[in-house]
């Protein structure tokens, strides 16, 4: 697990930035992206919501609008799009792109699945790893032969394999943080505090690490953090308050948020001040960078997130976005 990485055989650090769904449409989070890039971002993820814009179409917007931006999806659910469709995007955007696209994927929220989609349940363990083979195998050899209980696939990819293709999970929990271990090239999370990163995200990679003879510091955990400058927000901690409570009804994110320590919180539905700054990193810049130190510090990648629009929570304006790409960058 590391917190750099190599780029022209040298070693340097992350410094990468999650962009959620916002309300000002792609064409302004195009525009924003370009900003972030001459601040220094050099890992631009991107948040999929069931009512904006396909993550896939918003990638392509910000690769062909920048020229060394990493543009990865952090993460495109696998419900709404076959592994093969998946490897067709993958292998279009790395070609648009020369190589800079990151497939970040996750099995979705049953409710989003289920209701909002109506698609059959699918076991999510089960089912990420037939998907995961899948579409490796349709990246890495050119061809896929595959019947499952879940997923099934007899197809060629035209372009020769294809562009290398990094994929990336999203996972919170033992068994798929294992799927990841095993079928990915990194983890990524999402509102997991440094306390469950440490007690119930690392002991399971180093474990499954072990188990296939993989090296734990060649694997990267990227944390997604939410990120504010208070300045930027009026009546910030109320806001960040509705948008946890709201995680909180997902069981996904309640496990890890009782797992943090915030049972009693949760159990009582106050939320609280405490509760928020553990879970969201709030400050002027030097609070910031101190905040998303203390990742790094336990060997994973944080990653800040922040949405453009003019809704609570989001960025409105380029200056506003400008601050805030130069209080997370690295270096």
């Amino acid at each position: 697990m590391t917190s750099s990485f190599v780029v022209d055989g040298q070693e340097r650090a992350w410094s990468p930035m999650l962009l959620g769904p916002g309300s000002h449409g792609l064409r302004t989070t195009v525009d924003r992206v370009r900003l972030a890039e001459e601040a220094g971002v050099d890992q631009l993820w991107l948040g999929q919501n069931p009512d904006d814009h396909d993550v896939g179409v918003m990638a392509a917007g910000c690769l062909a609008a920048t020229t060394s931006l990493r543009v990865g999806t952090a993460v495109a659910p696998i419900p709404s799009r076959h592994p093969v469709a998946m490897g067709q995007l993958a292998t279009g955007l790395a070609d648009l792109s020369g190589d800079r696209f990151l497939l970040g994927l996750g099995a979705g929220h049953p409710f989003i699945n289920e209701f909002v989609l109506g698609l059959p349940p699918v076991p999510p363990v089960a089912g990420m790893r037939e998907y995961l083979t899948i579409l490796r195998t349709y990246l890495q050899e050119g061809r896929v032969d595959f019947a499952g209980a879940h997923y099934g696939a007899h197809a060629s990819n035209a372009g020769a394999y294809g562009p290398r293709v990094p994929v990336y999970l999203g996972a919170m929990r033992p068994k798929m943080i294992q799927v990841a271990v095993r079928q990915a090239e990194g983890l990524l999370l999402w509102l997991t505090p440094p306390r469950y990163i440490e007690e119930h995200v690392l002991p399971v990679v180093r474990e499954t690490c072990a188990e296939i003879g993989r090296d734990p510091a060649a694997f990267p955990i990227l944390a997604g953090v939410p990120v504010y400058l208070p300045d930027d927000h009026p009546n910030l901690h109320a806001d960040l308050e509705g948008m946890l409570t709201q995680y909180a009804m997902m069981p996904s994110y309640r496990h890890v948020m009782e797992a943090s320590g915030h049972a009693d919180r949760l159990a009582g539905g106050e939320l609280g001040r405490e509760m928020i700054d553990d879970l969201a990193i709030v400050g002027d810049p030097d609070e910031v960078a101190a905040r998303l130190e203390e990742y790094r510090a336990i060997g994973c990648v944080p990653l800040p997130a922040a949405a453009v629009g003019a809704a609570p929570l989001q960025l409105d304006g380029a200056e506003a976005f400008a601050r805030f790409a130069k209080a997370v960058c690295v270096g």
